[in-house]
């Protein structure tokens, strides 16, 4: 049985950091991975930029004013999860020029993704789990502490020790305070063995201006803090799990083909339009066991090899797929 038992002594405790680390964009990535590694979480000052949050949040005005808030199944533990006065909206690459052209091309975003699942992990391809809106309304009681990777059993039966097979880039659209519902994290639970949850007692703020994002490990203890404003609390998620994992958004059956058609091979492939390519594999998510740019008309056949060279130069050589182009 998978499950983690309830009834494990909690012995754990956090490593004393009181503030989360910064980092900003131009930080080289060997320095942003050590601060990552120590805490399971960091700030990334100024991912956007305050014009890009303004376009962002007038683009998906109408998208969010068509959202509910709360989980459309009214259970307690959905609710609880999803957040009572919460607004999820996704498919958000068919809605918003900002979301296409600075989040699924960022090249930072992707240059830590390569690092963390190509060249520094053994899953060799990685693709987006989730992108969708955390608009928080107010007042709301905390979120459940929680590890995102218990999206995937067998990594919880891995431990601690096994790669991040799932991480979050969590970027605020409004102020990120104490008071209106911060996203809270205990700083270094990612090393703990994961019987070990913690408390509200250990968490720390993730205090943030708009246009800053909160790197999570999928192992680190986190969860939305409590609202008691008045206000919303505005966020935006992109979730990344490695390539031979389930996404949480089916996004080819959310973002339309023609939407797609705009993007780069990259994006394409971040999205679900394009085959996985995990290490050890000659190719997951295809069409008659070939690419799945071909049968979407993405590519002709010498596009085709062009776009598997260019992508067998970012594998290790061990791979099929850096043997095969």
């Amino acid at each position: 049985m998978w499950r983690i038992p309830t009834d494990t002594p909690q012995t754990s405790t956090p490593n004393g950091r009181t503030k989360l680390q910064e980092v900003t964009p131009e930080t080289p990535l060997d320095e942003i991975f050590q601060k990552w590694g120590e805490d399971g979480a960091l700030v990334i000052k100024g991912l956007l930029t305050p014009g890009q949050v303004a376009e962002f949040t007038s683009e998906i005005e109408q998208v969010i004013e068509n959202t509910r808030r709360g989980a459309l199944l009214d259970h307690p533990l959905l609710q609880a999860f999803h957040g009572r006065r919460t607004k999820r909206a996704a498919g958000l690459a068919n809605h918003s020029k900002v979301f296409r052209e600075n989040l699924l091309e960022n090249d930072l975003v992707h240059a830590i993704c390569h690092r963390n699942y190509t060249t520094g992990g053994n899953a060799g391809d990685y693709w987006l789990s989730t992108g969708s809106t955390l608009f928080a309304g107010g007042p709301q009681d905390p979120q459940e502490l929680h590890r995102d990777l218990n999206n995937y059993p067998p990594a919880v039966l891995l431990g601690p020790d096994f790669d991040d097979v799932q991480m979050n880039f969590l970027i605020a659209l409004s102020p990120f305070r104490e008071d209106n519902g911060a996203t809270r994290v205990i700083p270094g639970s990612q090393k703990w063995p994961f019987d070990q949850r913690g408390n509200q007692e250990m968490t720390i703020p993730a205090i943030m201006d708009p246009g800053d994002c909160l790197l999570l490990s999928g192992k680190v203890v986190h969860g939305m803090g409590a609202n008691t404003t008045t206000e919303e609390r505005k966020a935006l998620q992109l979730s990344i799990c490695a390539g031979y994992l389930t996404p949480s958004e089916a996004h080819p059956s959310i973002v339309t083909l023609e939407t797609a058609k705009k993007l780069s091979p990259r994006a394409q492939r971040f999205l679900g339009f394009r085959s996985q390519y995990p290490r050890g594999s000659p190719g997951l998510w295809t069409k008659d066991y070939t690419e799945l740019a071909l049968h979407l008309e993405l590519d002709d056949l010498d596009g085709l090899m062009e776009y598997l060279r260019d992508l067998a130069k970012s594998h290790p050589v061990e791979d099929p797929v850096g043997k095969l182009f």
